[in-house]
């Protein structure tokens, strides 16, 4: 009888490990990868604010307020608008905004307006998250993250991705933990509705892992780790080869990383912007390297015009099982002065993942590599025809050799 109790004990301390182990998988949890600008990313944003049950709660460095956003469309709704005067529907948003105080004061308003609690941060530190938690702890919980504001220049024009995690506890608890920090210690804008916070629990999921840097930024703790040291670890942890597809490498840890990850053999394929390039030569003794390759997202003649198309992307694929995404910029300014993001897909959650931004960094670094000769055809008929060239033409994903050599060729262009 002894041993028939030890062995149900087991059997049942078995199946309880094992549900555990796949509750973070259940049916109804799923996460979803879009990117700009071939995916309905404003469409969807929108589609999840129209179903919200009771709370939307965004922080968002930048956002179009006009009537040509998908978003704006639906906040303007009769729908929307009876809920929120209602009070069935809340929506609080803390904004950060890129223009001057009073542009910012004016999209700040417009969002008021529509029914929005606003607050901003008002720090020397920005707030460069892109993201929304709906609905925390019922039955629908969503997250939206990225790297991406929700603007129609980004949607049109830029490379990005977006997130969307349906049914996943941890990034629901993580996402509406940061929120909620963050929303404690903004100041109000206009009119305060008196929200109170949705609490956040800690659900683990194995699979992901959310980094943000609110904690040290906020001087709330000096203990936490830099988001620099997560990038660095995941690039040592790589043992075959690397995607790198990012506005900006310019933090030195990483660049030493990548550097040793290519003396050890790893393969590491680096995508920057435009931006980026216009002091690559100050790192140039990190990533020349026969295993290292970059590739430029180049569009324009005149290198500082590099708003129109950036490769606004922050993503790295490790082995094929690891990705890493977010908010954070690569650059010392965005580890010191920005709030950003950090989320880590690994295991299952990660191999599938993987594949996805593995085909959207195939489809970057051949980007319009088909159309390279034709241009260099194009430009030098002009030049010796004495015109001048357009500076501007369609991305190109150049080697740095390649943008040198166009550079040179063509000093002078047309706006």
């Amino acid at each position: 009888m002894t041993f028939q109790r030890s062995t149900a004990a087991l059997t049942t301390c078995a199946l309880i490990l094992l549900f555990q182990l796949l509750l973070p998988l259940h049916a109804d949890a799923k996460i979803e990868a879009l990117f700009h600008p071939h995916d309905p990313t404003l469409e969807k944003i929108a589609s999840w604010i129209e179903e919200a049950e009771s709370r939307v709660d965004i922080a968002m460095y930048n956002m179009d307020t006009t009537d040509g956003s998908p978003v704006i469309q639906t906040l303007k709704s009769e729908s929307i608008q009876a809920r929120l005067q209602s009070g069935e529907l809340q929506i609080r948003l803390i904004f950060e905004g890129y223009g001057t105080s009073a542009e910012n004061a004016v999209k700040m308003q417009a969002l008021e307006d529509l029914g929005l609690d606003v607050r901003f941060l008002g720090r020397s530190v920005k707030v460069h998250h892109k993201f929304a938690a709906i609905d925390t702890g019922l039955r629908k919980e969503r997250v939206i993250s990225g790297s991406a504001n929700w603007s129609l220049s980004s949607y049109r024009n830029y490379n990005e991705n977006i997130l969307f995690f349906e049914g996943e506890a941890e990034a629901s608890d993580q996402f509406q933990e940061e929120f909620n920090r963050l929303w404690e210690n903004s100041k109000s804008f206009g009119h305060d509705l008196q929200f109170s916070n949705i609490e956040s629990g800690s659900r683990d999921q194995r699979d992901l892992v959310f980094h943000f840097n609110s904690l040290r930024r906020l001087r709330l703790t000096q203990d936490h780790e830099l988001l620099t040291d997560q990038v660095v670890r995941v690039i040592e942890s790589a043992s075959s080869h690397i995607e790198i597809a990012s506005t900006r490498i310019r933090l030195l840890p990483v660049l030493e990383a990548v550097q040793a990850a290519a003396e050890r053999g790893v393969r590491v394929r680096i995508l920057i912007s435009q931006d980026d390039y216009r002091d690559l030569h100050k790192r140039a003794s990190y990533l020349e390297h026969k295993n290292i390759e970059v590739r430029v997202k180049f569009y324009n003649l005149r290198p500082g015009e590099y708003l129109a198309f950036q490769m606004h992307n922050k993503f790295m694929v490790a082995d094929g099982e690891t990705v890493l995404t977010g908010s954070f910029n690569w650059s010392e300014s965005a580890e010191k002065n920005h709030i950003e993001n950090l989320v880590e897909f690994k295991g299952r959650a990660g191999k599938s993942m993987a594949g996805v931004f593995a085909q959207e960094f195939e489809m970057l670094w051949d980007m319009g590599r088909d159309k390279l000769a034709g241009l260099k055809t194009r430009l030098a008929e002009m030049k010796s025809s004495g015109r001048l060239p357009r500076c501007g033409f369609s991305p190109i994903a150049m080697q740095p050799s390649e943008v040198r050599s166009l550079l040179r060729s063509h000093r002078k262009c047309e706006l």
